[in-house]
């Protein structure tokens, strides 16, 4: 069990505030997704390496004990750069002097001797014959590394929330020492300017998910009177993701809110609707139209017949279109002047029908909402070219037409 301390990805991702600290390993929030880093290291003197005394306390030489097998394990060698590079030098093999550079391990003892002393039990680290080289025994070689060994640990992965936020993590590992069954801690931290501050949660990796499941199926578990948060790490990142979800939808649906309440009506549209006014009763059908038949032999023929043609819709080789009469029910005197609601335009005979209801509704609106367009279209469209735009020959360009015909570069 022993320190990783995140800078995740993951999280950052279900909330781009958050940030992880990196201290000894740097990992995803979601363990099985880690993007480790090795653990920050600082070059001691080695001169400087003291002798311990024989008698060392057996706490101390567990504690150091798991700092190594850390090093070593599953987890941080997972993504530890330096480790990975020192070991492919010599067969797994590690100096202890490249061994006193990490931090956390010079901190507890600077003494060959202790910590290979405290190494005689380890079940993962072999000691080399000279006594001046460890590494990971070949007997347990790592795993790989792929996505169903990820899977595996984020099934054996355990979220607890409810601890002080100034605990440290040489405490979080005093708090579950007695756990030999697990294999990480995680800090889970965010970023604020140039500092990471504690969350007051971590993750648990347990070494097997059968620990796992002992671990989180006891009935209470606290940190000294603090009952604790208990989640799989699987559930805890489900409801992270369904909490982006909402607050996604929730950004789309204020953002259609306010993209809705900011859409303004066109300038003096309301203006130019209340002057468009087209009388009803003025809306003629013609169907069975000849494709010879042309658009303004239709007007003509309703001219012939007294009629006030305000527009016609159709278009050559169609076989029907419409009539708008000039004047309120201009299309029922017009009709009652044809005996069958027909008229002959060369030899052929169209239907003529009155629009009424819901068709004549429909029709009229199409045509009231095409008009006020076209006049809006227009008006900008005029101030548009308009804008910054002086007359070819104007006053403040010549004074006179003669200037422009006497002056050869101005003409040019």
């Amino acid at each position: 069990m022993e320190e990783i301390k995140n800078d995740t990805q993951q999280e950052a991702n279900l909330d781009k505030k958050e940030n992880f600290s990196k201290e000894e390993v740097k990992t995803d929030d979601k363990p099985v997704d880690a993007n480790t880093e090795t653990e920050e290291t600082e070059k001691c003197n080695n001169d400087d390496v003291d002798t311990e005394p024989s008698e060392v306390p057996n706490e101390l030489l567990n504690k150091i004990r798991k700092q190594v097998e850390f090093y070593f394990g599953d987890v941080n060698m997972q993504r530890d750069k330096f480790l990975i590079e020192q070991s492919k030098l010599d067969n797994g093999w590690i100096p202890m002097t490249i061994m006193l550079n990490f931090k956390m391990l010079s901190s507890l003892s600077k003494s060959f001797d202790v910590i290979l002393k405290a190494l005689e039990n380890s079940d993962l680290i072999e000691v080399s014959v000279d006594k001046k080289k460890i590494r990971r025994t070949l007997e347990k070689p790592l795993p790989i590394y792929d996505s169903n060994y990820k899977k595996a640990q984020e099934s054996r992965t355990i979220y607890l929330k409810g601890f002080p936020l100034d605990i440290t993590i040489e405490t979080l590992k005093s708090h579950f020492e007695s756990v030999d069954s697990i294999e990480a801690i995680i800090m889970r931290k965010y970023k604020k300017g140039k500092e990471y501050f504690f969350k007051g949660s971590i993750f648990l990796q347990f070494k097997t998910l059968d620990d796992a499941k002992a671990f989180i199926e006891q009935e209470s578990i606290k940190y000294k009177d603090t009952e604790l948060i208990k989640l799989w790490s699987v559930d805890y990142t489900a409801s992270k993701e369904k909490e982006r979800d909402e607050r996604r939808q929730k950004k789309i649906k204020t953002q259609n809110t306010n993209k809705s309440s900011n859409t303004k009506e066109p300038k003096h549209k309301n203006n130019i609707e209340d002057k468009i006014k087209l009388p009803k009763g003025c809306l003629i059908h013609i169907s069975n139209i000849h494709k010879n038949i042309t658009k303004d032999e239709i007007k003509q023929k309703i001219i012939q017949l007294k009629g006030e043609v305000a527009y016609v819709e159709y278009k050559s080789g169609d076989i029907e279109g419409w009539i708008r009469l000039q004047g309120e029910n201009s299309a029922i005197d017009l009709l009652k002047k044809l005996n069958t609601n027909v008229i002959t335009i060369n030899d052929c005979d169209i239907n003529c029908k009155l629009l009424e209801g819901e068709e004549e509704e429909a029709y009229l609106t199409k045509i009231q909402e095409n008009m006020v367009n076209h006049r809006l279209n227009y008006r900008d469209k005029g101030r548009n070219s308009r804008k910054g735009f002086k007359r070819r020959h104007s006053p403040s360009k010549f004074r006179n037409t003669k200037q422009m015909y006497l002056d050869p570069q101005l003409t040019c």
